[in-house]
């Protein structure tokens, strides 16, 4: 062989294999992947950007998922999506993300696809309070494809968008949870297109990805979808994890657009017209400090009047009765939960701030804004503070701060679900607390001081670079 032709050879087969993608076939039509390189350099498949529910735009904006279409020709499965959202943060503070946004991504150990193979399948669902977050951002595949399972992360509605109610049945609330019961659906029905086993499920999560994962064990509509689940650092008892009073905010909402509140219908078809950037934009009006308090002003709610119910009743009532959906449970927390938001304040130099405006934020960050009348705000922050400070600053005792916000945002609630749960489950309920500082780049400024939040998902997913 001339060295002409052998060149030409080895340009071919390198061309040739430079084109090659990881190809599955479907109900919806025929996909197209991409390969990608595991943390220990292992090639796997990544089919990203599946359609899984209809876009929820125009008169699906604020109502229940429904199944996407299918296509012609072959889906280009490369691009990862994110649901519009405000990041309330300096630096990146402004609107993100698209309202068409309903897809998920697949990620398969091997370079080929086998429809027989049978894999286990994890599913996460991302954190960020229901206000943020999304899988392009966080839970990344990298680090657990050098195992034999399958992995799954979707995208599902947050904020106002997943989360706005009437407490009716013209938006009966919690469309974003319903978004990933529908997920788990077209995750049950097709996974094993691509060599997954739809009897083995696995529901990871953290922070409000971990309370959507115990609120599907007390869920009707989450029966038989999942096999086991791991909650990190949340629990449907956690006390940002339901919102209180969802219509009254859908009322200050529509105000605030100059909406008649007359009827639930009228209200919400107006609320249909505003565009998404400016809707969200209004989060900033709610707030009360700083952008991000309080936690969830959106979120999960109980239904009333649905004939689609998430949620039918409060969690504690729903475990206390033995209404879950009886799989085995693992729950976890980090030893010093609070570096965010602590660790934040901290960095930014605002806890002399907190300490002047206690007996008003006190009660939006121990949430018992909701629960407890106004004219007692004043009494119970401040027996709160003095009962852990003895009075003194926050910025006098780091440690006991963290300990304080921990205590009321995470621990307590956890050890509810552990013994509620366990009380009245078959299968097992476990629990662990994670104590280990890696040396790692963290996300959260400020977090030297402590054990923080998210930094046991790092063993199980790569936080996106970008």
């Amino acid at each position: 062989m001339s060295a002409m032709m052998f060149l030409l050879f080895v340009v071919l087969s390198i061309s040739e294999y430079a084109l090659a993608v990881p190809k599955a076939s479907i109900p919806q039509g025929a996909l197209e992947g991409s390969y990608k390189r595991s943390y220990f350099g292992r090639t796997f498949s990544a089919f990203e950007g599946i359609p899984y529910a209809k876009p929820p735009v125009g008169d699906l904006r604020f109502a229940p998922p429904e199944p996407a279409d299918g296509w012609e020709g072959v889906l280009k499965a490369d691009k990862m999506y994110m649901c519009e959202q405000y990041i309330p943060y300096p630096i990146v503070e402004g609107i993100q993300g698209q309202e068409d946004c309903l897809y998920l991504n697949v990620y398969v150990p091997r370079e080929e696809i086998d429809g027989n193979e049978n894999l286990d399948v994890v599913v996460h669902i991302h954190g960020g309070a229901f206000m943020i977050g999304a899988p392009v951002i966080m839970a990344g595949p990298e680090m657990v494809m050098d195992k034999d399972f399958i992995f799954v992360n979707f995208n599902y509605r947050l904020n106002i968008m997943g989360f706005l109610s009437t407490e009716d049945d013209v938006v009966s609330g919690n469309n974003g949870l319903k978004d990933q019961t529908m997920a788990l659906q077209w995750i049950k029905d097709n996974i094993k297109y691509f060599g997954g086993n739809p009897a083995s499920v696995t529901l990871t999560g953290l922070s409000a990805g971990g309370a959507s994962v115990h609120l599907h064990y007390l869920s009707p509509l989450s029966k038989g979808l999942f096999h086991r689940g791991w909650a990190q650092s949340g629990t449907a008892l956690s006390p940002w994890a339901i919102t209180e009073r969802p219509l009254d905010k859908a009322k200050r909402l529509a105000r605030y657009f100059n909406c008649d509140i007359s009827s639930s219908q009228i209200m919400v078809d107006c609320l249909r017209k505003v565009d998404a950037k400016t809707l969200l934009m209004s989060l900033k009006a709610m707030a009360v400090y700083l952008n991000t308090v309080p936690i969830t002003p959106f979120g999960p709610s109980v239904e009333k009047g649905s004939n689609n119910t998430f949620l039918p009743d409060l969690p504690y009532r729903l475990l206390k009765e033995g209404k879950i959906n009886d799989v085995p449970l693992i729950v976890s927390n980090t030893k010093d939960e609070a570096v965010f938001p602590i660790g934040i304040m901290v960095a930014l130099d605002l806890l002399d701030d907190l300490d002047k405006k206690w007996n008003i934020l006190g009660a939006y960050m121990m949430d018992c804004h909701d629960t407890v009348y106004k004219k007692q705000w004043k009494e119970v922050t401040t027996k709160i503070k003095q009962h852990f400070l003895q009075g003194k600053p926050f910025t006098s005792d780091i440690p006991v701060t963290l300990k304080l916000f921990s205590e009321r945002l995470w621990f307590l609630d956890t050890e509810k679900t552990l013994r509620l749960q366990s009380k009245v489950a078959k299968s097992p309920v476990y629990f662990y607390l994670y104590k280990y500082m890696m040396k790692l780049p963290s996300m959260f400024p400020g977090s030297k001081i402590g054990i923080h939040y998210f930094l046991d998902l790092d063993y199980l997913n790569k936080l996106r670079k970008n």
